[in-house]
């Protein structure tokens, strides 16, 4: 399952677009804090769901010039539009997404696995430095949301967003208390 398969193809299940727009919309939304993607995908994404069928080129804006060396920039702002084809795989796929269950992999728990390897001093040191960076990101979120949220964000995206902030509450105080029980000497 691609994450960046189903978001491209979410994303022009509403209009037409080009590549740069589809990126636009997933930066709005923060997709690369949740989704783990690579926004230079989309393109190389884009070209496959074309030779596929999922997606199809409905408008191209003039080309570029030439660069110096003769090779061609990109040859325009190429306009995409989802198929039929691909509005029965972007439904697969989310359907995938809602019913199918696939762990999340968080290198902080391989981490974990292994805090009795190194020095408590350094343990607590890295504990703390996260619990501060995930304290500082909330107190950032809290202060810039009412700030930066776009005015057109469906309300199901701030669910999203509250879940990511869920997520980031939930780990503060799992490390607060991890660091509590080392200073008792309960850990590790």
């Amino acid at each position: 399952m691609s994450a960046i398969r189903v978001l491209t193809l979410g994303v022009l299940s509403g209009e037409p677009m080009h590549g740069y727009q589809v990126r636009q919309a997933l930066e709005t939304w923060h997709a690369e804090q949740w989704a783990n993607i690579a926004y230079g995908s989309i393109y190389s994404a884009l070209g496959k769901m074309a030779e596929e069928g999922l997606v199809e080129v409905v408008g191209e804006a003039p080309g570029t010039a030439p660069r110096s060396s003769g090779t061609a920039r990109r040859a325009g702002r190429i306009t995409y539009a989802i198929t039929e084809a691909g509005r029965g795989e972007f439904l697969r796929l989310l359907r995938e997404y809602w019913w199918g269950e696939k762990p999340i992999i968080d290198p902080f728990q391989v981490a974990i696995t292994f805090m009795d390897r190194l020095p408590l001093e350094e343990v607590l040191a890295a504990l703390r430095q996260r619990a501060a960076r995930s304290r500082a990101f909330l107190d950032g979120w809290a202060a810039a949301w009412p700030v930066v949220r776009p005015r057109d964000l469906p309300r199901f995206m701030e669910e999203n967003h509250r879940l990511d902030i869920a997520h980031v509450e939930t780990e503060t105080h799992w490390i607060e208390s991890v660091i509590a029980k080392i200073e008792r000497g309960e850990l590790p």
